[in-house]
């Protein structure tokens, strides 16, 4: 295998196994921190307002909400929901005052800073009542409509593959002027940008029902597209179809046979530049900080996609195809050297990606980002090896020159003429490698964009964690004679947590009582003060400070004369 194959492989596990190791928190998909009152609190009297706070800053602007209601449905606001002093990290709905005793539920649906909808729920009791329907509150995921979340991947993808179609007009505009007269390459890069402009405007209107969690029938909806507008990311979205429209004008001027505008170069990378800034500006990189430094990096690795799978698509499609010896020498060469630059450029930026979505080997592992991020690096390995295999033929073939002998006139004349006939055939052989290396790497790279148009909507490694840590987490413990005890701690976090205990099985006991204690930090027991809820259902708050398993006793009373103890290991990170 080529050395610098091997180096640059050497270097992706590297700098992808260091992420790993040092990687620390990011955000993007935004995460509720905590509320006022919190998930599962017990209160003696209504609050005035209930305060929601998250990581990053979100948007209620159109399909953004905030409302609380009673047990039985009807909404007890004050008025609609806002951003407290500015703060867009915090929302608070004010509630009506005079406000009785039972269980209230707080519904909300925010846009995050990288035009992802995130929803949830939280509950608290006033009163001494049940706590009904549980606690917990849900996460990403749920927010958005499964058809037009589907239907948005595809659009997505549309548009990622003709940025990437369009980055191998570069190979025209510079090393192949002969394919300005191309009929193919002329219609692949045109396929390019109305896949591009396609892309643009098909994003655009779908945002308005997928950040409203609606089905594909809003796509009429009028407001809904004004609300998008009016947002960044349809600004941004705007100045891409702006962009694409004066890479336009440049092309229908540039790829004419016998044109070469002056200057086109600073003006193509320009507008080529602009584009890029209009994905990375309002994606994952956008809330990633320091954003400047991710955003820049998200460029390049765009541009080096670019550049890299547009330029393959062109040789495959054109530029081999036409079988021109000297084309290929002029072409392949510099494609190869230009490709070498591109893959390194999305193996370094790639790997911080990486770095700063995952957040860890479990979240690698466990979650959708992680293992779609696993996919993307065994292709794009694949695509290594591929186009190894290209480089050497190149080098061989289209670079090496050819080395002469000093023979006599006749013996020369023959020699040449069995060396061309065997150099033709040679060549052809080679050139037919080459076409279905290319042609497959071409295919490799448009499945790895798939991939990318996923990624782009899936919360990443580090957020997918955190909010499944953020679900209820349940355990059981024997009592004996087929009757269990069941704790349900109100989130998988360390720190402030409610404990409900539930009885199965047997006669409901008088009382339980619980302590927690945490064996290898050397903490506990901690009592929790539980009281009854219902006849076999038991809650209370306890502050369980640290990370790992806590051991939670439990004694059951069922008289003056009996009480049964068991324990159950509650895992909180």
């Amino acid at each position: 295998m080529n050395h610098r194959l091997m180096a640059l492989l050497a270097l992706l596990a590297g700098l992808l196994g260091t992420a790993l190791l040092l990687a620390g928190p990011a955000s993007a998909h935004a995460t509720l921190l905590g509320s006022t009152p919190a998930d599962g609190a017990r209160l003696s009297a209504a609050p005035p307002a209930v305060t929601l706070e998250f990581d990053e800053p979100v948007g209620l602007v159109g399909v953004g909400y905030l409302h609380v209601t009673d047990q039985h449905g009807a909404r007890v606001d004050a008025g609609p929901a806002f951003h407290p002093h500015g703060d867009a990290t915090k929302v608070v709905d004010k509630l009506r005052s005079g406000l009785g005793a039972g269980t209230y539920t707080a519904s909300w649906r925010v846009v995050s800073a990288d035009s992802h909808p995130v929803a949830g729920t939280i509950r608290f009791v006033v009163g001494s009542g049940p706590l009904l329907g549980g606690t917990g509150s849900t996460a990403a995921g749920s927010a958005t409509n499964p058809v037009t979340g589907a239907v948005f991947d595809v659009v997505r993808w549309v548009s990622y593959g003709g940025i990437a179609l369009l980055g191998g007009a570069w190979l025209v505009l510079t090393v192949w002027p002969a394919g300005r007269d191309d009929r193919r390459a002329r219609a692949l890069i045109w396929t390019g940008w109305v896949a591009a402009v396609a892309g643009a405007a098909g994003e655009l209107w779908l945002q308005g029902p997928y950040a409203d969690g609606a089905g594909l029938a809003k796509l009429a909806s009028w407001t809904l597209l004004d609300t998008t507008l009016h947002s960044h990311y349809g600004q941004l979205h705007c100045a891409r179809l702006v962009l694409l429209g004066l890479l336009a004008l440049l092309f229908a001027r540039s790829l004419q046979a016998d044109a070469r505008p002056a200057g086109w170069e600073a003006v193509a990378a320009a507008l080529a530049i602009g584009v890029a800034w209009t994905f990375s500006a309002v994606g994952h990189p956008s809330t990633t900080p320091p954003s400047g430094l991710s955003i820049g990096l998200d460029m390049a690795h765009l541009l080096a996609m670019s550049a890299w799978l547009g330029g393959l698509a062109l040789l495959a499609v054109a530029v081999v195809p036409r079988r021109e010896p000297d084309e290929l020498r002029a072409v392949l060469p510099v494609f190869s050297r230009a490709a070498f630059v591109c893959v390194t450029t999305l193996a370094i930026t790639g790997t911080y990606a990486a770095w700063r979505g995952i957040g860890s080997l479990d979240a690698i592992l466990t979650t959708t980002y992680g293992l779609l991020v696993l996919g993307k690096v065994a292709l794009f390995a694949g695509l290594l090896a591929l186009g190894n295999l290209s480089r050497a033929l190149v080098q061989r073939r289209f670079a090496a020159p050819r080395i002469a002998y000093a023979m006599t006139d006749a013996a020369a004349e023959e020699d040449d003429q069995a060396n061309g006939d065997e150099d033709a055939l040679a060549q052809q052989l080679d050139t037919e490698r080459l076409r279905r290396s290319v042609a497959v790497e071409t295919g490799i790279g448009l499945i790895v964009l798939v991939l990318t148009a996923v990624l782009v909507a899936e919360p990443r490694g580090a957020e997918a964690l955190t909010a499944r840590y953020q679900q209820p987490v349940t355990v059981s413990a024997p009592l004996g004679s087929g009757r269990t005890l069941t704790v349900t701690s109100s989130h998988g976090v360390a720190g402030p947590v409610t404990l409900t205990v539930t009885e199965a099985g047997g006669p409901a006991p008088r009382r339980v009582t619980a302590t927690a204690t945490q064996q290898q930090a050397q903490l506990g027991p901690i009592p929790v003060q539980l009281h009854a809820t219902g006849a076999r259902s038991w809650t209370g708050r306890a502050n369980l400070p640290v990370a790992g398993d806590w051991r939670i006793d439990l004694v059951a009373t069922t008289s003056a004369l009996d009480a049964t103890t068991t324990d159950a290991t509650l895992h909180l990170h």
